[in-house]
């Protein structure tokens, strides 16, 4: 499931399992059968609705051949993703308009303190 926000797109790993699979001519029930996975747990995976574990990670190495620590940093990477869209766009939905709250807001510019 792709995120996006102005700057960010956070792109689930299971669009590069697809990609592989393509490559491999490997039908999503072969691969389900090889990953030891049910139908529904495939798609959730490559929906990016499942966390990628390093036990898949290491199946993933044994039937597509590519290493388990690539699919490891691409979990990583669009995990953090997912937060950086989330924050932008709370950020886009807020009303902040740059002045400083009466409490000392931390967005506020910064004063000499010279």
């Amino acid at each position: 499931m792709f995120m996006r926000s102005r700057t960010y797109i956070a792109i689930p790993p299971g669009e590069t399992i697809r990609e592989q699979l393509e490559y491999h001519e490997m039908s999503r029930g072969k691969f389900a059968q090889k990953m030891d996975m049910s139908a529904e747990e495939v798609d959730n995976l490559l929906a990016g609705k499942s966390t990628l574990s390093p036990e898949t990670a290491a199946r993933l190495e044994s039937v597509l051949g590519v290493p388990a620590w690539f699919w490891s940093g691409l979990e990583a990477t669009y995990r953090e993703d997912i937060e950086k869209v989330k924050r932008e766009n709370a950020m886009k939905h807020s009303h902040f308009d740059g002045t400083a709250s009466k409490r000392g807001d931390a967005l506020a510019p910064a004063r000499n303190l010279w």
